[in-house]
């Protein structure tokens, strides 16, 4: 073989070899399909409460909510139970007193003292329907009872349902009757089995709020909102105000001079949104004992409010065509307010006594006030 050959055949090996090593290479460095990680459901089990738009075991979130008449007269203080609330209405009644409807979440313990219970008024009813909740109650004005003797809402109602007043509801010695009148979870929930009622919350029904995204906080960052640390609604006789807390985030509840206390803990009653629903109201006809006149508050149609969260304050409308609807709540743009996650208290105003409302944008500027 010629050394020409001999050549030829070595370089051709090379070649070879070259080419099995860069395509070796060229293997093995070749871009690999990526493969995505399986995302993990922080909120699987889990379902969101439509009290507080706080996540909680599916299981209880797929439950009604329990709503209970409290009194709010200042000799029958304190209440128990209102910081383990989700939402709080407070509305006047009869004597320019104010009484609360409080909402629980179906999370709450068994033996949780909550009270004192005391009778429903027309409008209780009708705000309470929009949470589809069991609502408890002892007693109620004549309006009341009328609606409570309908399927509009499923009630446990103490002595208008007699056979209801051992079984969900108890006596203690701290006050003078009817205002020594409690209950518990567990007291409640025996009732409802014995009224049949179902249990399972209505996912058919529009949601009552629209919540915030999880780490997300609506700071009303918007145009026409206001500054606004303490709030002072009308109230004529228990006076009450909220004050922001920068710390917490958080309003602090004050009425009658001083800090509204929960019973259970003895810790002052706090919340996250608070809103103001202008509503028209009358007098009715009929008469409670003291001979002061009921008030009818109408719940339909459309008005306006304010919504207070983080400190700041912005105007909003509401709306609820029917009272089988579920009131919404609207900024200025026409825009659904979101509200924080977490205990929302609601104010109805009566439009004659709006203008009477107070707010501050300082607590100095408060209690520069009271000098």
């Amino acid at each position: 073989m010629s050394k020409k050959a001999v050549i030829a055949i070595i370089i051709a090996a090379v070649v070879l070899v070259g080419g099995g090593v860069t395509a070796y290479f060229l293997l093995q460095n070749k871009e690999q399909p990526v493969v995505e990680e399986e995302k993990v459901d922080p909120h699987a089990n889990q379902g969101q409460s439509i009290l507080t738009g706080k996540w909680m075991d599916k299981a209880i979130a797929s439950q009604r909510p329990i709503a209970v008449m409290h009194e709010n007269e200042k000799h029958n203080h304190p209440l128990f139970g209102l910081n383990s609330s989700g939402v709080i209405y407070e509305c006047p009644v009869e004597g320019s007193s104010t009484r609360f409807m409080v909402l629980y979440d179906n999370n709450i313990p068994d033996d949780m003292k909550i009270g004192n219970v005391r009778s429903s008024r027309p409008y209780y009813c009708y705000f309470a329907h929009e949470f589809d909740p069991i609502y408890v109650n002892w007693g109620g004005s004549v309006k009341a009872i009328d609606i409570l003797s309908t399927n509009y809402i499923d009630n446990i109602s103490g002595v208008l349902d007699p056979a209801m007043d051992t079984v969900a509801f108890y006596r203690t010695n701290d006050h003078a009757s009817p205002s020594n009148v409690y209950t518990n979870r567990g007291m409640i929930m025996k009732a409802v089995d014995q009224k049949g009622y179902r249990k399972e919350l209505d996912t058919t029904k529009p949601k009552k709020f629209t919540f915030t995204e999880d780490g997300q906080v609506n700071t009303l960052a918007v145009e026409g909102a206001q500054d606004c640390a303490v709030i002072k609604p009308y109230f004529f006789v228990n006076l009450p105000r909220f004050e922001y807390d920068a710390a917490t985030g958080q309003y602090k509840r004050f009425q009658f001079g001083k800090e509204q206390i929960d019973g259970l803990d003895n810790s002052q009653i706090v919340c996250d949104n608070i809103i103001f629903q202008d509503v028209n109201s009358h007098d009715l006809p009929e008469h409670d004992t003291a001979n002061s006149p009921y008030i009818w508050i109408d719940v339909e149609g459309k008005g306006t409010g304010k919504y207070f969260t983080k400190g700041k304050m912005i105007d909003i409308t509401w709306s609820r065509p029917t009272e089988n609807d579920v009131t919404k709540y609207y900024d200025m743009a026409g825009n659904e307010i979101v509200i924080n996650q977490g205990r929302t208290w609601v104010c109805t105003i009566e439009n004659q006594y709006k203008n009477k409302n107070q707010y501050f944008a300082t607590i100095d500027e408060y209690n520069a006030t009271k000098k």
